[in-house]
């Protein structure tokens, strides 16, 4: 995400807002997310590998700049940040008996103060060894020694080659102070490097032309706010019954700043638990919570029971030997089975609503299409846009909000060419064949047992968002799945997450317009989680998709 934005222009370059005369016209945006990371080993988590750092601080009253990084978020509750320091030269005193000696060693600072006229603000000034002089000032160097955060961690680490430190505050403290991270509020951001021979180097994050090095004056604040805009809408995972049934899966979401939740497998048995106690208790919790409930479902067995057969084999498919066969979807061009799957689809809508008025009813996997003579001229994916076209029509007489998800996953995933998406049809894409240990952007991977690389992935994405808008559409992964890394048997296995993998998976879907999110999550039931307690992956997966 960019890190910084000019509020006229929307995007500015690092270089233009850090080295920015006018603070009237620029702001420093925070990013924001709801999902603070584990600030038990803060240093170590992922959350730095997405948050772009600010790269150079000035020492222009010595003629030099720095290549100390800068990195901060914020959350409902704390602000969050991070300096690594390049320094050959780590200098602390040996003899430290209170937090004012660390006035002559290295170390990383930050001041807040409230917007407009800078009078009063505090600071911390944080040495590499865990030490640090807090203070409340009033302008114009007027310290209070005796003021000190009550909330401020760090943690840290000396390296060969400089120190890293990375910390919290609560916003109820800041918020003390007039610092409203909504509304903006003035920051300072400044490094101390002293050497063996006593001379010392004063940096800021904000180029000044002053004659003097002085952070204690005006022109080294600058304006700042948290960033609460996010360009992926829809944060999502997909989850069985029986994961719902024995998980407080709302509880974890909300954790971890999921907004939807899409119930899975098949119709009959998302029905059933929401009949039950447990399926209500599920919806309440959703509901006090804000997340959206969708219901991603295998339904074609239901909306043309195969029951039917006897009364009219015309309603199911023909083999590619002209037998009409009972074991995949329906003859696409029959009227009778057309009309029975969109009534039969109403009538789930209405009793399965989605709260983001958003359906998914598939079609049988990866299965033939028919190849009657009315059909044979149809792709499998025309053929699945006649059905989901007939659907939608359907739907909307129940939720005239609604909108329908065209499922391209294997088959598929070729888009139609000969029929065109009827208003609230929105593509899906599942790329099941893809790897999840090298991102999508890696052109040379050859894909799961290598059956389709990710250049072939890459260009039927491209192609379907030629007929499908891209702002509607939805990317269905499987960073989450356990089912699928366990082959679909249990036990489970451990889920295996490459952060770096999904990092670079967002920015790809981000660069085709795609704002809606969502992974398969199934196994991550109680069994699953009592045997592998730790949930990094899903602090991950909700904090990249805000950042």
């Amino acid at each position: 995400m960019t890190f910084f934005k000019n509020i006229v222009a929307v995007i500015a370059s690092l270089s233009i807002i850090v080295s920015c005369q006018s603070r009237q016209e620029e702001v420093f945006l925070i990013p924001y997310s709801p999902v603070p990371p584990d600030l038990q080993g803060l240093l170590d988590s992922h959350v730095w590998d997405v948050l772009t750092p600010v790269k150079v601080f000035h020492a222009p009253w010595n003629g030099l700049d720095d290549e100390t990084e800068f990195r901060c978020m914020v959350t409902d509750s704390l602000f969050i940040f991070r300096f690594d320091v390049k320094d050959s030269t780590v200098t602390l005193n040996g003899d430290f008996r209170n937090e004012n000696d660390v006035e002559p060693e290295d170390r990383a600072e930050i001041f807040f103060s409230h917007p407009g006229e800078l009078d009063t603000y505090i600071g911390a000034e944080m040495d590499p060894a865990g030490r640090v002089l807090d203070y409340k000032c009033t302008f114009y160097r007027n310290f209070d020694y005796d003021w000190n955060f009550s909330t401020l961690t760090y943690c840290h680490e000396i390296l060969p080659d400089g120190y890293s430190i990375a910390g919290s505050v609560t916003l109820d403290e800041l918020s003390e102070f007039g610092v409203d991270f909504d509304g903006g509020f003035l920051m300072g951001v400044f490094r101390a490097d002293f050497r063996p021979d006593g001379k010392v180097n004063w940096y800021s994050l904000k180029l000044t032309d002053d004659k003097k090095a002085d952070f204690h004056q005006p022109n080294v604040f600058f304006k700042a706010r948290a960033d609460k805009s996010s360009f992926f809408q829809m944060k999502g995972v997909v989850l069985s019954v029986e994961d719902l049934e024995t998980v407080d899966w709302p509880k974890i979401a909300k954790e971890n700043g999921i907004n939807t939740i899409g119930t899975h497998i098949s119709p009959s048995q998302v029905l059933e638990f929401m009949r039950s106690e447990k399926g209500k208790t599920f919806l309440d919790e959703c509901a006090a919570y804000g997340i959206d409930v969708e219901h991603q479902l295998h339904a074609m067995g239901e909306l043309l029971p195969r029951s039917l057969f006897e009364e009219d084999s015309t309603m199911f498919r023909m083999d590619k030997s002209g037998r009409r066969v009972t074991d995949f979807n329906c003859c696409a061009h029959s009227e009778k089975a057309l009309g029975l799957i969109a009534s039969n689809a109403a009538a789930l809508a209405k009793e399965l609503p989605a709260t983001n008025h958003r359906y998914y009813l598939w079609l049988d996997d990866n299965s033939e299409p028919c190849f009657c003579p009315s059909c044979s001229e149809y792709s499998a994916s025309d053929q699945a846009l006649i059905i989901e076209n007939k659907m939608i029509e359907a739907i909307r007489k129940v939720d005239p909000e609604a909108s329908l998800a065209h499922l391209a996953y294997q088959r598929t995933m070729v888009p139609p060419e000969k029929v065109k998406p009827s208003e609230g049809i929105f593509l899906e894409f599942a790329p099941i064949e893809r790897q999840w240990d090298r991102p999508l952007s890696d052109l040379d991977a050859p894909g799961r047992k290598g059956r389709m690389s990710h250049k072939e992935v890459m260009d039927l994405l491209e192609a379907n968002l030629k007929v499908f808008p891209s702002e509607t559409a939805v990317a269905l992964e499987y960073w989450l799945d356990v089912s699928l890394a366990s082959g679909w048997k249990k036990p489970a296995v451990r889920l295996p997450w490459h952060p770096d993998v999904f990092k670079s998976d967002l920015e790809t879907y981000k660069s085709y317009g795609i704002r809606n999110i969502t992974s398969f999550a199934v196994y991550m039931d109680s069994t699953y989680f009592n045997s592998y307690p730790e949930r990094g992956n899903l602090n991950d997966y909700g904090i990249f998709l805000y950042l």
